[in-house]
């Protein structure tokens, strides 16, 4: 893998192409060898979970992760909640400023990264 999911993802959301759920799935897609289309298309999928709209409230971006390898969920989880203050849910990030949005989809992409090495 050339380029690292973290920052096609966080690239993609910086330059405001989908939401955080939408980003990192994006980034999965293309740093695993899948065409532009093929990652908008994936990204397209979680278009509903970002904003605090995943399910139970969860971080857009660590849902996408998490459903980009299920297997691993708890992992990817464990990885988020220590580069987020030991919180996932949008609810408790967004409105406390605990990270920006932006290094949420940085952080739940370098959770795959980590995965993937």
């Amino acid at each position: 893998m050339a380029e690292k999911i973290s920052e096609i993802s966080k690239n993609f959301h910086a330059e405001h192409r989908g939401n955080c759920a939408m980003s990192v799935a994006y980034g999965y897609a293309r740093a695993t060898g899948k065409s532009e289309a093929e990652a908008v298309e994936a990204a397209e999928m979680f278009r509903a979970f970002g904003g605090g709209k995943a399910p139970n409230g969860a971080c857009g971006a660590l849902y996408a992760a998490k459903m980009m390898q299920p297997d691993h969920a708890d992992a990817i989880e464990d990885f988020f909640r220590r580069g987020a203050q030991g919180f996932t849910k949008c609810a408790e990030i967004r409105p406390n400023k605990v990270i920006p949005c932006n290094r949420c989809v940085e952080l739940a992409g370098e959770a795959l990264d980590f995965l993937n090495q």
